[in-house]
């Protein structure tokens, strides 16, 4: 089948839904099927004519409430839906959703579920009708764990449509031979030597680098936690870190390239997603680490998947969000039970090679497009 990836951005851009994004285009070229993406131009600098697939951009002339607003995105969509035969969206995005009420596609509808829209309540109430419309269009919802599916607010439109697809790490990923001996070296001289606590996402609220700073003071002294990322809240948490006394106990290491981010890892010794929010709904970041393995510590957000990906007592442990003693405890526990990080790290490598591999991400998104198959596409 003929496949439109309608999104909102697309590497090189980066981001979770990004790399999920990218993921469904290598998987369905891998099954069969001719992909194109329909995106909003980001950051940039693009190369999209060298690459497997077009790539489409429009520019957007705003931004409200993180959504871009296009009207060439709108007429490229409108232009595009006709010659496809289905129509991937990647949700949330309130202007698609707009744009196919408008142009009532007669194609299969694919919604992938990567969350619902969290806060922005003027925006959620004005796009409200039209993202219910979609997802009683759609033919299909893919969720990236069943909690996408279970716990949205929109979970009673999913019934009989759900489908879990979770995304995966590239084999190859955790190579310690592809590693480079300099940055490695160059990590371990910035932790001085002690055992590392690894934290890596942007700079936002909801990643909840803030509580992770808090509980640093739980860490042995001969340990240090480092975050990783840049975003609008370096100086905040710079200048919590200073208030707090905290400077020999976490660094920011600022944005960190993707080539170095290998070393990173490796040298690492616990990874944490202490995230406070269901903004963070399956941390892609996370299976990274397993593959390296390393243990993990993360937060049970209500109606999110952050805690299905990481299995507490299986890959690592799982603390409450927000809690800053218990996340304490869980990396000091840790840093002092060899044997317990050790029996984690090998479980979240044992999930990477099963149900995080390409080859599980291909038979359950196989398996999920052979429904479409089934029946003419709805015409709401």
């Amino acid at each position: 089948m003929r496949v439109l990836q309608v999104g909102k951005f697309y590497p090189p851009d980066a981001g979770g839904v990004e790399t999920g994004t990218w993921q469904m285009v290598e998987t369905l070229g891998r099954l069969g099927h001719e992909n194109a993406v329909l995106c909003f131009a980001g950051a940039g600098p693009y190369d999209d004519g060298t690459g497997p697939v077009p790539v489409l951009r429009a520019a957007a002339w705003a931004t409200i409430a993180s959504q871009p607003l296009s009207t060439e995105y709108l007429l490229r969509l409108a232009d595009l839906a006709p010659r496809f035969d289905v129509l991937h969206v990647h949700c949330p995005n309130p202007l698609a959703a707009v744009a196919l009420w408008l142009i009532r596609p007669r194609g299969k509808i694919v919604l992938h579920w990567h969350s619902d829209v969290i806060g922005k309540r003027a925006l959620r109430a004005l796009v409200s009708p039209f993202e219910a419309w979609l997802c009683r269009r759609a033919d299909l919802v893919i969720g990236p764990t069943e909690v996408h599916l279970q716990a949205s607010n929109r979970a009673a439109l999913f019934v009989g449509k759900g489908a879990v697809v979770p995304f995966y790490v590239e084999p190859g990923t955790a190579d310690p031979d592809r590693l480079d001996p300099a940055a490695l070296s160059a990590v371990r001289e910035l932790a001085g030597g002690r055992r590392l606590v690894f934290a890596l996402g942007r700079l936002v609220p909801y990643k909840g680098f803030a509580v992770l700073i808090e509980a640093a003071r739980y860490l042995p002294d001969d340990a240090v936690a480092v975050i990783g990322g840049g975003g609008p809240l370096a100086g905040e948490l710079a200048r919590q870190i200073e208030a707090a006394g905290l400077g020999h106990k976490v660094l920011l290491a600022g944005r960190i390239p993707d080539g170095e981010l290998p070393a990173w890892f490796a040298a690492s010794d616990v990874f944490c997603l202490p995230s406070v929010t269901r903004a963070e709904m399956f941390g892609i970041v996370q299976l990274e680490a397993m593959a390296w393995g390393k243990p993990v510590v993360s937060t049970a957000i209500a109606g999110s998947g952050v805690a299905a990906v990481n299995r507490h007592g299986e890959t690592g442990l799982v603390v409450p969000p927000g809690d800053v003693p218990a996340l304490g405890d869980a990396l000091a526990a840790l840093l002092a039970d060899e044997a317990l990080a050790a029996r984690l790290g090998q479980g979240g490598r044992q999930a990477v090679a099963a149900r995080y591999s390409p080859a599980a991400v291909a038979d359950a998104l196989g398996a999920a497009y052979a429904r479409l198959d089934r029946g003419a596409p709805r015409t709401l």
